[in-house]
């Protein structure tokens, strides 16, 4: 495709997530390209202007905007900076895809829908594992209810964040850095000692699956939670935490997120789902391996063999999850319709919905502060004056 025809796409935050993620997706598409990047941090900046041969480098996002002609607008800066950069980009009539999670506060939250809404444009959220095949996978097998009942759902989502600042792995990370490789900077790891972030590794993650829960029909009722600091001299947030939620078919949703389990920094990702007639299993890769997610299915006939029956043949880096969120947002801005899939409706995550999100992301860190479940009834009465941006004994 020509050019001058392509789908102009500006940044505003350029670390880690878009060198990994929506860089390389943008240009995958092909219908689109990078025209201008913003980052208050120089280092981004150069590395993936760099590495994606970006003309439009700026400092300050208000100058990209006010500059450069754009067609659309993807918002990675961090957490607490997404209402601002929301408004000022939806001031100019760009539609919009917002990283996750959507803000640090309900107000933030809300300032996002209506800034949508004032400018009427559209704004995609990035919960995107609504656009992982096997999840969409999933959610197919359960509105045919082939498990009947549902009884559970357990998520595990472990990473491996070691103690840096001391003892040998200390030694070596200070010793990388000294020649120009800062760990905490290549991997993000800025987001579990920053109190601005709203918390640990739990409100970063906990969204896409409280978000995969709606995707597969289900509403929460109730959550209860309980947290650790394992590090509390340099880490002001949760290092472990599990929700227990009620939903609203009467199963129970397990989450359990942990980031010192030791072992390769990629984690481990696994969920399982039981119901009346069988269970269904799945295995993700870390999304910055860029695989397509495992499913299985077991039922009765499994027995015998105690087997998973494949339910899902993940293929090609494409049609994992990143990917995939992008030819869905590039659809939407040129009104186009070339992604192909069997969920019925507008699939992708609205203001609305993760605003939802937030709210029992929220509630979940209140539970675990206050030693109470917090039902819909009160969701948000418990949680509208609720800030996580200050450190707690959790």
């Amino acid at each position: 495709m020509e050019q001058s025809k392509k789908t102009k796409i500006g940044l505003i935050g350029a670390g880690n997530i878009c060198r990994v993620g929506h860089g390389p997706a943008i240009t995958a598409d092909g219908r689109a390209y990078v025209a201008a990047i913003s980052d208050p941090d120089p280092y981004n900046r150069e590395l993936f202007a760099k590495k994606y041969k970006v003309r439009g480098v700026y400092e300050d996002h208000r100058a990209m905007l006010e500059r450069e002609d754009l067609d659309a607008v993807v918002i990675s800066s961090p957490p607490w900076v997404h209402a601002r950069h929301v408004e000022d980009s939806a001031a100019k009539g760009l539609p919009i895809l917002c990283e996750k999670p959507m803000a640090t506060t309900l107000e933030d939250c809300r300032a996002i829908i209506d800034a949508g809404k004032k400018h009427n444009v559209y704004i995609l959220m990035g919960h995107c594992k609504r656009f992982e095949p096997g999840h969409q996978r999933i959610r197919e097998l359960l509105m045919e209810n082939v498990l009947g009942r549902i009884f559970q759902v357990s998520i595990f989502w472990y990473f491996f964040i070691p103690n840096l600042s001391e003892g040998w792995l200390g030694s070596v990370a200070q010793k990388l850095k000294k020649h120009g490789f800062d760990v905490d900077r290549q991997f993000g790891f800025w987001r579990y000692s920053d109190v601005r972030a709203g918390g640990g590794d739990f409100f970063d993650h906990a969204p896409h699956y409280i978000d995969i829960i709606r995707f597969y029909g289900m509403e929460i009722e109730q959550v209860s939670c309980e947290t650790k600091r394992c590090y509390p001299n340099i880490r002001p947030f949760e290092d472990i935490a599990v929700a227990t939620f009620r939903l609203s078919n009467g199963a129970i949703f397990l989450y359990d997120k942990n980031v010192v389990r030791t072992g390769w920094p990629y984690g481990f990702e696994r969920g399982y789902i039981y119901g009346e007639k069988g269970k269904i299993a799945f295995k993700a890769s870390h999304a910055y391996q860029k695989r397509g997610m495992k499913v299985g299915i077991y039922r009765l006939p499994n027995i015998p063999l105690n087997l998973y029956t494949s339910a899902l043949s993940p293929y090609g880096t494409k049609n994992t999850m990143f990917y995939r969120q992008m030819k869905f947002f590039i659809d939407k801005v040129r009104d186009e319709h070339t992604l192909k899939n069997a969920v019925s409706g507008d699939w992708g995550a609205t203001p609305e919905d993760s605003y939802l999100t937030m709210a029992w992301t929220l509630a979940s860190y209140k539970s675990a502060r206050d030693g109470i479940k917090i039902t819909r009834d009160n969701l948000f009465k418990e949680i509208e004056t609720f800030q996580t941006c200050q450190p707690h004994n959790w």
